[in-house]
C-alpha cells in the first residue's frame, strides 16, 4: 500500500531531501515527503516553493550557477497564473512578486505591415482579476529567495530508478539522492522527460525566433512611435515577422512601497524576431549575438521593411540578443507514461512556443496543481494516485494551450507560401491569426 505523507512545518533555509520526524517528536509519526525537482526554471522553483510551504522536504537540482543568467526577456502573468503563485507562494515573497513587477492594464496592439502601416489595433479581454508583466530573469530571482540549501545549483540530474516505491536519483557528480517523487522540469527537448514517455516530448515547429532588448532612448523618433501607445506586431512576406514592446517599470509599478528584485529599471523596447526555418543559422545558439541581429536585421531589408522597424534592432543592447528554435508537444500525447513517482511539469512534458504566451503561466499552473494533488493524498492514494489526479488534470489544460499556441505557427508559416504571400499583399493579415499572435506575443514578450 502506498504510504500517505503528512506535511509538517519545515525551516524553507534549511530543508533537504533527508527524511525528518514530526517537530513534535512522537513515535510513530510518518516521515515527511521527499521530493527532488530536477530543473529550476519558473516551473521548478515555483514547486519548490509550494512544497516547502506545506512542510515537504525538498532539494531543487540546477545546472546554473548563476540563475540571473537565463535566457527570456518578458513574461505577462495574467489572474489565473497570479493565483496559482498567491497558493505557491508564502505572503512575504508573493508581495516581493508585485514589488518586482509592472501592474498590466487591458491592452491594444497594433498590428502593422512590414512597411509600418497601422492595419488594425487588436485587444485582449482576459478577464477579471489582476496582471503583471515581469521579465523572466526577475520572476526567476523571484522564486529562488528563500530556498536557500533546498536549491543545488551546479548540477544536473543524470538518470533514475525505482527501488521499493523509492526513486534513486543520480547526478553529473557522481551522487545520488533517494526521494518518494521526482519532478521533472529541465524544460523542453528534456531527455529525462523523453526516457519516461520513450520518445522524445516535443518536436521542431519550423519557426525559429530572436529575442533582444533596445534602451528606449537610444532609438530614433521613427521607431519609438511605433511602440510608443501599443505594443507592435508587424507582419510582412515569406515568413517573417516582428514585435516590439515598451517596457517602463517606473511607469505603472504592480505595487509600491515593498522591496522589488527588478532587473529591468529603465525604459526599453523588448523586441522578437519570427521566422521560418532557413532564414537563419541552423545552429543559431552558436552565432554570436552581434551576428544574429546583423542577419535578421539582413533578412527583414532584403524584404523591403521599413528603416524604423529596422532600427528597433540595430540600437538593440546587443549583450542581449538571443536565437532559439520554437519547439512544441503533441496536444494529444502529453505524459503518455503511466502514473507513477516520477513526473514532469512545464516544457519538460508540453513544450509551446511563445506565440501563445502561456508556457510560463502554464508551468505555475502545474506547480499549483500538483502541490493540490499531494495535499489531498492520504494513506489510501499516497504519492502515485497524486501524481495521477495531477497528470490527468494537466492533460486537459495543458493541450489547450500547446493548441492555443500552435495557431499562430500555422499562420505564420502559410505566410512564407504564394498564397500567403498574397494574402499579405491584399492587407489582410488581421485574421484570426493574427489577433491570436498579437494577444500571444503581447502577453510572452
Amino acid at each position: 500500500m502506498s504510504r500517505g505523507y503528512p506535511p509538517v512545518p519545515v525551516d524553507v533555509r534549511s530543508a533537504t531531501c533527508e527524511r525528518r520526524p514530526h517537530e513534535d517528536g512522537a513515535s510513530g509519526a510518518e516521515p515527511m515527503m521527499r521530493v527532488v525537482v530536477a530543473g529550476g526554471g519558473i516551473g521548478g522553483l515555483a514547486l519548490a516553493q509550494g512544497l516547502l510551504r506545506r512542510g515537504y522536504a525538498v532539494t531543487v537540482v540546477e545546472p546554473d550557477v548563476d540563475l540571473a543568467r537565463t535566457g527570456g526577456y518578458k513574461l505577462h502573468l495574467g489572474p489565473t497564473a497570479l493565483a496559482a503563485l498567491e497558493t505557491l507562494l508564502p505572503g512575504e515573497r508573493h508581495e516581493l512578486l508585485l514589488g518586482s513587477s509592472m501592474g498590466s492594464e487591458d491592452f491594444r496592439i497594433a498590428v502593422r505591415d512590414h512597411r509600418g502601416r497601422l492595419l488594425v489595433r487588436a485587444s485582449d479581454d482576459q478577464g477579471p482579476g489582476t496582471s503583471v508583466e515581469i521579465d523572466r530573469v526577475t520572476l526567476r530571482l523571484v522564486l529562488a529567495e528563500g530556498l536557500g540549501s533546498a536549491l543545488r545549483t551546479g548540477l544536473r540530474v543524470v538518470g533514475h530508478r525505482t527501488v521499493r516505491q523509492l526513486v534513486e536519483v543520480d547526478l553529473d557528480d557522481g551522487t545520488s539522492l533517494e526521494a518518494d517523487l521526482l519532478v521533472l522540469a529541465d524544460g523542453a527537448g528534456s531527455e529525462l522527460a523523453a526516457a519516461l514517455a520513450g520518445s522524445p516530448t516535443s518536436t521542431p515547429t519550423g519557426l525559429v525566433g530572436v529575442a533582444g532588448r533596445t534602451p528606449w532612448a537610444s532609438l530614433p523618433e521613427g521607431a519609438q512611435a511605433l511602440v510608443r501607445e501599443d505594443p507592435m506586431l508587424a507582419v510582412g512576406p515569406a515568413g517573417a515577422g516582428l514585435f516590439a514592446s515598451l517596457h517602463d517599470p517606473r511607469g505603472r509599478p504592480a505595487h509600491v512601497g515593498v522591496r522589488s528584485l527588478a532587473r529591468t529599471t529603465e525604459p526599453v523596447v523588448i523586441w522578437g524576431f519570427l521566422g521560418t526555418e532557413g532564414l537563419l543559422p541552423e545552429r543559431l545558439k552558436e552565432v554570436p549575438p552581434s551576428d544574429l541581429v546583423d542577419r535578421v536585421t539582413q533578412v527583414l531589408g532584403e524584404r523591403s521593411w521599413a528603416d524604423a522597424t529596422l532600427d528597433l534592432l540595430t540600437w538593440s543592447d546587443r549583450r542581449t540578443v538571443g536565437g532559439f528554435r520554437f519547439l512544441a508537444a503533441d496536444p494529444a500525447g502529453i505524459a503518455p507514461w503511466s502514473a507513477g513517482p516520477v513526473t514532469a511539469i512545464g516544457d519538460a512534458v508540453h513544450a509551446m512556443p511563445p506565440t501563445g504566451g502561456q508556457g510560463a503561466a502554464t508551468a505555475v499552473r502545474d506547480a499549483a496543481a500538483l502541490v493540490e494533488e499531494l495535499g489531498r493524498a492520504g494513506a489510501s492514494t499516497g504519492v502515485v494516485g497524486a501524481v495521477a489526479a495531477y497528470e490527468r488534470r494537466m492533460r486537459e489544460y495543458a493541450a489547450r494551450a500547446v493548441n492555443d499556441s500552435l495557431e499562430p505557427v500555422s499562420w505564420i508559416r502559410r505566410s512564407a507560401t504564394p498564397s500567403g504571400r498574397l494574402v499579405l499583399r491584399l492587407a489582410l493579415p488581421v485574421a484570426a491569426g493574427a489577433a491570436a499572435l498579437a494577444r500571444g506575443l503581447r502577453r510572452s514578450g
